[in-house]
C-alpha cells in the first residue's frame, strides 16, 4: 500500500503506532500478561502503558480533592 506520494500507508489497526524493538525480562512479561488476563504480549505493554497513564490521572485527581472541604451533611 502506498500513497500518491510514494509513502507508505500504514493498515488501519496500526495507525498511529510507532514500531519499536527492546529486550524485556520474560517472567516479568509473563507475569504481566497474566496478572493482566492479557491474550499477546504486545496487548500487555498496551495496557501496561495505559494503566501507568492511568495511575497518573487518578494522582492529579486525588491531588485535585485534597485541597476541598466536604459538607459532611451529604
Amino acid at each position: 500500500m502506498t500513497t500518491t506520494k510514494g509513502a507508505p500507508r500504514r493498515p488501519a489497526g496500526r495507525r498511529g503506532k510507532v514500531r519499536k524493538e527492546f529486550w524485556l525480562d520474560p517472567k516479568a512479561l509473563r507475569r504481566a500478561q497474566t496478572l493482566l488476563g492479557t491474550a499477546t504480549e504486545r496487548e500487555t505493554v498496551e495496557r501496561a502503558l495505559d494503566i501507568v497513564a492511568f495511575r497518573a490521572e487518578v494522582r492529579e485527581g486525588v491531588a485535585a480533592l485534597a485541597g476541598l472541604e466536604l459538607d459532611r451533611r451529604a
